[in-house]
């Protein structure tokens, strides 16, 4: 017997419901409002009265009170009207446009009003404590300004809808790190002497991370909906970026590319609309410099995870030097310490008063080598996106539907060589800060996954396959630069074009080539996993998932595999950021020799 229990959403959407309560497993996976009835309403069809008809003999007929009041409530959950019937509906009533007061009265209510009820209102402070001190960090990994956790907390005071963001945020974070168990949060140690322990007895965190993200998104529509003067602009970045880590602590979904999806400005960089000689857009002049690379580092993460081309033109100068690469004419990444005024000035038609996003205080070099490499990993990612298309975008299309030709080996092979010569250069650039401070050699077959640091070991008369070196950094952020570097050097070697087969080569010169290719990339591979074997702080953690993963595809010893298993897991662990998606696509990988079909 079908069941009249379930929550009024899914019944709405047809959807199974799994009736747990406060949200059920179908709303919490797509983020719903999970609404539960107080009263069962059994729909009968026609059919069903007819056959019954010996029934109304034995019911008892009660009279209906003549002042009886019925109430129309109108679903919540209900799709929009109609178009035609809202077109209707328009014509029959007179216009009345927005004022700039009225407009101004509803953008403002991030300033004015509270985003949350009263009573819950040490609950988030909790929570704005907890992304101050957890989440935000994930952001400013490679901000050394700290937007996210100095700035950020400061205007949720103030803001609503960045309020909204960051707690929940926050919470689903909690939540994971807690496994349902609130009282699991006192443990922390930016909680464990709070005064404030009483108010997260019976606090269920994943109903509250549901509610507050959806309070965000609503927030986020009224401001896209009344075009959020350019003075907020920066503010509604911050929450689409907010909202993306949101999405992106659990196994990447189709949520967290909507969200990247929706930012106005990842259009505004397409070959149609920008040349050389194009001014910066409007909508990229008030965002600052911290909110736009976390963005663009979202960007090219998605483009790597969905195998598809990167939103933002990597072609554009224009923005990219607007936003602190140093750029020639020529399109070459130049050193952050050269310093020229035609390279540094923004190549634009007309003279404009924001000819350069300002920037409230001077990013380290760090930083900036940092930032480049992101600029050339996006450029790799859609080098092997495109295949050998003629257009960036045509293996995006199914199979069948790609086209019969596309460029030949030699150009690819030479797109390749300008890939790795950029990549080369940028590496050959870095000061000594990008530079390991030491090696510690270690026995693969010592690091148990039980143990939470390695431990040295003698390596006399011991084989390069059975030992690891832990490579240790005193900056942590150049420590992840340098394994999203090793990252793109294997992408690139796995990926390098063959030479056309007109070329006349032997065999064995073929084969030698490629076992030099295999050779590197299982050393740039282990070089990975050294870094994160001398140990990274938590909010480095996250930014060293997707590394980890590429190497363990370059692995085919069990210990080593092994051991990227254990690095990946320990980071969910630790952190709570989910990796396990990871974990199953190596071991599935490794099972069927990495064969993968419809690509």
């Amino acid at each position: 017997m079908r069941s009249h229990f379930g929550c009024v959403t899914c019944r709405q959407r047809k959807v199974k419901c799994n009736e747990e309560r406060p949200i059920c497993g179908p709303c919490a996976k797509s983020s719903r409002d999970c609404v539960f009835s107080d009263c069962i309403f059994r729909h009968y069809s026609a059919s069903d009265l007819a056959g019954d008809e010996t029934g109304y003999a034995t019911q008892t007929w009660v009279k209906v009170p003549s002042d009886l009041v019925f109430f129309q409530v109108k679903d919540p959950f209900a799709d929009d009207e109609e178009p035609t019937f809202l077109l209707e509906k328009h014509r029959s009533i007179t216009a009345t446009p927005i004022t700039p007061a009225s407009e101004q009265e509803v953008i403002a209510r991030s300033a004015h009003s509270s985003a949350l009820p009263t009573k819950n209102g040490v609950l988030t402070a909790i929570l704005v404590r907890h992304f101050k001190e957890g989440p935000s960090q994930w952001l400013d990994c490679f901000d050394t300004n700290a937007y996210y956790s100095i700035k950020v907390p400061v205007m949720v005071a103030t803001r609503p809808m960045l309020k909204a963001a960051a707690c929940a945020l926050a919470a689903k974070h909690l939540h994971r790190m807690c496994q349902g168990d609130a009282r699991r949060m006192l443990q922390l140690a930016h909680l464990r002497n709070s005064p404030l322990q009483w108010a997260v007895r019976g606090v269920d965190l994943k109903y509250e991370s549901v509610r507050l993200y959806d309070e965000a998104i609503r927030y986020l529509k009224d401001a896209i909906r009344l075009e959020i003067p350019n003075s907020r602009r920066d503010e509604m970045f911050t929450v689409v970026a907010i909202l993306c880590m949101y999405e992106l602590i659990d196994a990447p979904s189709t949520e967290w590319r909507a969200h990247l999806s929706a930012l106005p400005f990842l259009y505004c960089g397409t070959v149609d609309d920008f040349s050389s000689t194009s001014s910066l857009p409007n909508s990229l002049l008030h965002i600052s410099r911290s909110v736009f690379w976390s963005l663009v580092r979202q960007d090219c993460l998605s483009a790597f995870i969905n195998e598809t081309q990167t939103r933002l033109n990597l072609f554009d100068l224009v923005i990219w030097r607007n936003f602190g690469l140093n750029i020639s004419v020529h399109g070459h990444l130049l050193p952050p310490s050269v310093s020229s005024t035609t390279i540094n000035t923004p190549i634009s038609s007309s003279p404009s008063p924001h000819a350069r996003v300002p920037s409230h205080s001077a990013w380290l070099e760090e930083d900036t080598l940092s930032n480049a490499l992101v600029w050339i990993m996006g450029k790799i990612i859609n080098f092997i996106t495109s295949g050998d298309g003629i257009n960036p975008g045509d293996y995006e299309s199914p199979p069948g539907q790609r086209p019969c030709f596309g460029t030949t080996q030699e150009d690819l092979l030479e797109r390749w060589k300008l890939l790795e010569f950029e990549l080369t250069a940028w590496y050959d650039t870095l000061p000594d800060s990008f530079k390991p401070c030491g090696r510690t050699q270690l026995f693969l077959s010592n690091l148990d996954p039980t143990h939470q640091e390695p431990i040295p070991t003698p390596t006399e008369n011991v084989g390069d396959a059975d030992t690891i070196d832990a490579i240790s950094f005193i900056i942590p952020m150049c420590a992840v630069t340098i394994q999203t570097y090793h990252m793109g050097r294997i992408l690139l070697l796995s990926n390098m074009p063959q030479e056309s087969t007109a070329i006349r080569s032997t065999v064995t010169a073929r084969l030698r080539h490629y076992r030099q290719i295999a050779g590197l990339v299982v050393r740039h591979a282990r070089e990975i996993c050294g870094i994160s074997l001398a140990g990274l702080p938590d909010a480095i953690l996250s930014h060293t998932v997707q590394p980890l993963f590429v190497a363990g595809q370059c692995f085919e010893g069990d210990a080593e595999r092994r051991l990227v298993v254990d690095l990946l897991r320990r980071v969910e662990s630790d952190t709570g950021w989910a990796t396990e998606y990871r974990v199953k696509e190596l071991q599935k990988q490794w099972a069927d020799g990495g064969l993968r079909c419809g690509r």
